[in-house]
C-alpha cells in the first residue's frame, strides 16, 4: 500500500518508517512519481525512514524556474526538501532519469550521502553531440503531443521490462498519474545535458549499481556498467531476467542492495 503524499518546501512526497531510523531518498524515473517505490516503503520502512519524493514538475511538486534545469538544480531542489524534512544524511536510492539527481546531489553534499544505490540508471546524453541531444529531446516531446503521455505509457511499459513480468507489475508502469509535458520537458533537456560517468568520478561514497541484464532502455553497456567503472567505490550487480525497473521487477535484489548500506560508513 501506498502512504499517503504529503508536501515540504514546494515538493511532494511519500514517507515511511520511522524518523528516527536512519534515512533512504529515493528518486524515481522519468515516466513515474514517488508511486514507482510502492515495493520498497513498507519492506524498508522496517529499517529506514524512507522518502520517495515526486520530482519537481511531478506529482504534486512545483516545476523548477525555466526550460532547462541542470542536474544541479533537481540535486538542490533535493537539499530543500531534506533540509525542511530535518534529514541531515541518507542513503540515496534511484531509478532511470533518477539517476543524475542522485549522483549529482552526492559531489555537491558529500557529507550528506551515506551510499548511493542506482537502480537501471541512466548515464546521460551528455558525451553525445549537441545535435543528437537536441534531436532525441524534439523526438520524445514531439511523440508525447501526438499520443499523449497516457499513451506512451501504455505503449512504454512492455519494453521497460522483462519477458514474463507479472502484469500487475505492467499495470502500475502504465499509469500516467502525476506526469505533465512541462515536467517531463524539464527532465528531457536535464537528462540530454547531463554526464553520469564524468559525474561519478568525483563520488567518494560507496556506489551500488544495480542493472537488469535485461534492461532494453538503458543497456547496462552504455549506462549501468559506465558508470560503476568510472565512480571509485563501486561495484555493480548484474540481475538475470530483470529489465529497466529492478525495484519493481526484483525487488528483494534491490532492497538486499540498500539494506547492504547499513553496514557501512558515513563517508569522511
Amino acid at each position: 500500500m501506498l502512504p499517503d503524499s504529503r508536501s515540504a518546501a514546494g515538493i511532494a512526497y511519500r514517507e515511511s518508517g520511522s524518523k528516527d531510523s536512519p534515512a533512504l531518498v529515493l528518486l524515481h524515473g522519468i515516466g513515474s512519481t514517488s508511486a514507482a517505490w510502492r515495493l520498497q516503503y513498507e519492506p524498508l520502512g522496517a529499517r529506514f525512514r524512507v522518502i520517495g519524493w515526486d520530482a519537481p514538475g511531478y506529482g504534486g511538486s512545483a516545476p523548477l524556474a525555466g526550460d532547462a534545469p541542470s542536474a544541479e538544480d533537481y540535486a538542490r531542489a533535493l537539499s530543500r526538501l531534506l533540509d525542511a524534512l530535518g534529514v541531515r544524511e541518507a542513503v540515496v536510492g534511484t531509478n532511470s532519469w533518477g539517476t543524475p539527481t542522485g549522483v549529482v546531489f552526492a559531489r555537491l553534499f558529500p557529507k550528506r550521502v551515506r551510499a548511493l544505490v542506482l537502480g537501471g540508471p541512466a548515464a546521460g546524453w551528455g558525451s553525445a553531440p549537441k545535435e543528437e541531444q537536441a534531436r532525441r529531446i524534439a523526438e520524445r516531446i514531439e511523440r508525447i503531443k501526438a499520443t499523449g503521455m497516457k499513451k506512451m505509457r501504455e505503449e512504454d511499459a512492455p519494453n521497460l521490462v522483462a519477458p514474463g513480468t507479472r502484469a500487475e507489475v505492467i499495470g502500475w508502469i502504465q499509469g500516467a498519474e502525476g506526469l505533465s509535458l512541462e515536467g517531463y520537458s524539464q527532465a528531457l533537456r536535464m537528462l540530454a545535458a547531463v554526464d553520469v560517468p564524468r559525474e561519478a568520478a568525483a563520488v567518494r561514497c560507496p556506489v551500488t549499481v544495480v542493472s537488469g541484464e535485461l534492461d532494453q532502455r538503458t543497456p547496462p553497456e552504455t549506462n549501468a556498467k559506465r558508470i560503476a567503472a568510472a565512480a571509485p567505490n563501486a561495484k555493480l550487480v548484474m540481475v538475470p531476467n530483470c529489465g529497466h525497473l529492478p525495484q519493481l521487477e526484483t525487488p528483494d535484489v534491490f532492497n538486499a542492495a540498500v539494506l547492504a548500506t547499513l553496514a557501512l560508513r558515513q563517508p569522511a
